[in-house]
């Protein structure tokens, strides 16, 4: 069945959605917030259920954007910098914009306007690309790059998210890139299994602050019950050939979620909030704080690009 692509408002929200005709199969972009993923709608029985842990209303995301980062664009780092500092080509910087622990954290564009740049509508798919340019708005950042987001829903309940990142500007920058999508089936994660395909744990100290360490880690490299296990961790995937690098399964419902990061992403980082009623599966293309500990960290030269991806796909029964 063909794709379409359409924008409408919705409680205040300004939403580009691409879906599928004749299935229950969409997503919702907000290109106002950061082009942030707002909405995955399956088909679930006769019901439709949004898979993303999504903002309410206009005023819920106002109010919360900036807090809990759900589905946040994370450029051109993500996770803390203590303090927002760091030291970069024997020059020191200091973000202006933190967070209210003091720390910069994910990232510039998180709440930024993006412009539509493309659509593309076809029997197999549809895709829609997104545009920001970035111009040394922050003191803590004085360069100058391109963001183009292109989101692509596919046959079968799958979604392709792909950035392009062009250092616009003289200088190279430093760069991480990731995303901080928050996944729920409505019901508690404690009932549901998780896998991810990691064998190295990044050890954090009190403050989640990586201490520049790699420990061994396989606690869920066989799919097992999340129960009550606490996270907020950063992992490195493992290189081998293992696909999916993530499953999140709630077999009550019959849902199994599938993430595909490509190389570009080598980190996963995980974490569930107090209410346990979602898990953000995040992929970042280096560890928290990677502009001082340097895991991960990529250096961007004048006019070059790069290209981050990831695919999530969703299966029912």
């Amino acid at each position: 069945m063909p794709f379409t692509v359409r924008q409408f408002t919705s409680s205040g929200l300004d939403i580009t959605e691409i879906s599928q005709q004749g299935h229950s199969s969409k997503i919702h972009i907000l290109p106002a917030s950061g082009a942030l993923w707002h909405g995955w709608i399956i088909g679930s029985g006769t019901e439709e259920l949004n898979l993303i842990n999504h903002y309410k209303d206009g005023k819920d995301l106002s109010d919360d954007l900036s807090n809990s980062y759900k589905s946040a664009k994370l450029s051109p780092f993500a996770c803390r910098i203590p303090e927002g500092k760091y030291s970069f080509q024997g020059k020191d910087y200091e973000f202006a914009r933190k967070f209210k622990d003091g720390s910069a954290i994910h990232g510039l564009l998180f709440d930024q306007p993006f412009k539509q740049k493309e659509a593309v509508q076809k029997d197999q798919y549809a895709s829609v690309s997104f545009y920001h340019a970035y111009r040394k708005n922050d003191p803590g950042f004085p360069f100058d790059y391109d963001c183009t987001i292109t989101y692509t829903l596919h046959e079968g309940h799958q979604v392709t998210i792909e950035t392009n990142i062009q250092n616009t500007g003289s200088e190279t920058m430093p760069l991480v890139d990731g995303w901080h999508p928050y996944f729920s089936t409505g019901n508690k994660v404690d009932e549901c299994y998780l896998m991810f395909a990691a064998d190295q744990i990044v050890e954090f100290d009190k403050k989640l602050i990586p201490t520049g360490k790699l420990l061994p880690y396989n606690t869920f490299l066989k799919e097992r019950k999340v129960e009550n296990v606490e996270l907020d961790n950063s992992f490195v995937l493992a290189r081998k050939s293992v696909r999916p690098k993530c499953t999140f399964t709630d077999q009550a419902k019959k849902i199994k979620l599938q993430v595909y990061p490509s190389e570009s992403y080598p980190i996963i980082q995980l974490y569930i909030p107090p209410d346990r009623k979602s898990i953000a599966i995040e992929s970042l293309s280096g560890a928290p704080d990677a502009f001082n500990n340097g895991i991960g960290l990529i250096l961007l030269k004048p006019q070059e690009e790069k290209v981050f991806s990831v695919t999530y796909e969703a299966t029912i029964g």
